[in-house]
């Protein structure tokens, strides 16, 4: 990498690491403080969102398309997962949020509680608060999840767990884990 581009990423990086904190350290609005400010609608084309790597347990191409940091949504979060064949969505639960997991490409095993069941394109799962959920794609290709959390809050667990593409990160380990998901609300059951 050129210095130039290695010190407009450090600063770029910089950058949106101020803008996070000062996001995750903003209360909630309150109903009257959202009443007529809403933002306006939006397209995002498919090569457009927040991309994020996932370090392993797990892995993936994460892309965050709906969410307050990027569009100003403060009611669904939503996005996408690519996992390369091999690859799973750890069991884990969330304390604050419903998931909705639709299946857009790819086949593999959706685990809720102690139940294992098959997906393939075109599959649902509703994911309500406090059910331990996971993926493990266990088709021939790689599989892609759409996902929808309300409220939001999950996209915050991916940019700690995650990192742009580019970005050289080592596994995390089951502390690092652990200390993640409790900062979001996350409980990560390690296998």
């Amino acid at each position: 990498m050129k210095p130039i581009n290695a010190v407009v990423g450090m600063v770029v990086l910089l950058s949106l690491a101020a803008l996070l904190l000062f996001c995750s350290s903003m209360e909630e609005p309150t109903r009257e403080q959202t009443e007529g400010e809403k933002p306006a609608g939006f397209v995002l084309q498919p090569n457009e969102g927040e991309v994020l790597l996932l370090r392993r347990p797990g892995g993936g191409r994460v892309t965050i398309k709906v969410d307050p940091v990027n569009t100003g949504s403060m009611r669904v979060a939503m996005g996408t997962q690519q996992m390369e064949v091999g690859y799973r969505i750890p069991v884990h639960q969330h304390k604050h949020q419903d998931e909705i997991l639709f299946v857009h490409n790819g086949h593999g095993i959706a685990i809720l509680d102690d139940e294992r069941v098959t997906l393939e394109p075109g599959t649902t799962v509703y994911i309500p608060e406090g059910v331990w959920h996971g993926v493990d794609n266990t088709g021939d290709q790689r599989a892609e999840i759409i996902w929808v959390v309300a409220p939001p809050g999950l996209e915050r667990f991916f940019r700690d767990a995650g990192a742009p593409p580019g970005t050289q990160l080592p596994p995390l380990t089951a502390a690092e884990m652990e200390e993640i998901g409790r900062k979001h609300g996350v409980t990560v059951r390690i296998q």
